[in-house]
């Protein structure tokens, strides 16, 4: 995910719409699930959290667009595998110092990626929020959801592209029982995931990976679950070795909640901006289309596939679940 920043505009007179809240419902409609299936985590959190907004008005939906058409023709927007790799592994380091120097939660390996904006794509339509921190409220209790719904049944779960290790740490808790592996390609994370051992005397295991070049000696135990969140971005259109090696390793299920290019309406203004934006960053490409081809071929099964509409500041994650045949 990428940070992107508005505030202000208050003294412009702007067009202000009712104001709405975000509930267990609209949750239910997004994911296309059950009230008994939504995780008490989650049902405590939108009774703690803000989640009040209106639809952007017309002055509020200009500078919106504005800004993100500033932010795709910045200079120096793309980066090489290595600039990447070291952006990643600064990133990851500062949430270890902030373990190591304090105590270790959600808060302290939150990704500073999320810097905060009231502008947030939800619904097919661009709404703004007095709480700056919506985006990253509604995105953790979108993982209560994914990690309940699809990963209860497995003893040995992998995520892919750990970072923070954040999702490691959710997982301790709702799971204390279950193995957990955690692979990414910077040595900050391998060493978030054993301070998280260490210190929740949890079964956790964190492992040098990189999605591009997956290492052959990386063994995932039969029966698992592996899931990558907001992880692929960087693999641009580099994702055949990485289809090869899960599929390769059979496991009993696979999800990932990502930005899915294939899913946006370039005919409709939000969607076009995030696939501008997606394509100047070089980010994830044709991986949902690969999908598709290798279920036509009988080597996966597609489970589901669905756009929430539940947004980022520029872009937004949908949600594919398949297995290998």
């Amino acid at each position: 995910m990428t940070a992107f920043t508005a505030t202000g505009f208050t003294s412009m007179n702007q067009e202000i719409t009712e104001k709405k809240r975000i509930t267990r419902e609209d949750f239910l409609r997004m994911f296309s699930c059950q009230l008994t299936e939504l995780p008490e985590q989650l049902l405590s959190g939108l009774n703690r959290i803000n989640t009040e907004y209106h639809e952007a008005g017309l002055i509020e939906f200009e500078q919106y667009v504005l800004d993100v058409l500033k932010l795709i023709n910045l200079p120096g927007i793309t980066r090489t595998k290595q600039q990447n790799l070291e952006a990643f592994e600064k990133g990851w380091e500062e949430n270890l110092g902030s373990i190591i120097s304090g105590n270790i939660s959600l808060e302290r390996l939150k990704p500073k990626y999320f810097r905060g904006s009231k502008f947030l794509r939800y619904n097919k339509k661009l709404i703004v929020t007095d709480n700056l921190d919506l985006e990253y409220d509604l995105f953790t209790l979108a993982r209560y959801l994914l990690f309940t719904r699809y990963l209860s049944s497995a003893a040995d779960i992998y995520e892919l592209g750990c970072g923070s290790c954040q999702n490691l740490l959710m997982l301790s808790e709702i799971f204390p029982k279950k193995k957990l592996y955690g692979l990414d390609w910077t040595h900050a994370s391998a060493k978030i995931a054993g301070l998280l051992a260490e210190s929740r005397k949890r079964e956790i295991s964190g492992i040098i990976f990189d999605m591009m070049e997956p290492p052959a000696d990386i063994f995932i135990k039969p029966h698992s679950a592996v899931f990558t969140i907001h992880a692929l971005e960087q693999l641009g259109s580099n994702h055949r070795k990485l289809l090869s090696f899960i599929m390769a390793a059979k496991p009993e299920i696979v999800f990932h909640y990502e930005p899915i290019v294939e899913f946006y309406d370039p005919d409709k203004l939000l969607d076009y901006l995030a696939l501008a934006y997606s394509q100047k960053r070089n980010y994830l490409s044709g991986f949902y289309t690969a999908l598709r081809k290798l279920q036509e071929q009988n080597r996966i099964e597609i489970l589901e596939s669905r756009r929430p509409y539940l947004g980022g500041v520029i872009h937004e994650a949908s949600l594919i679940v398949w297995r290998p045949l």
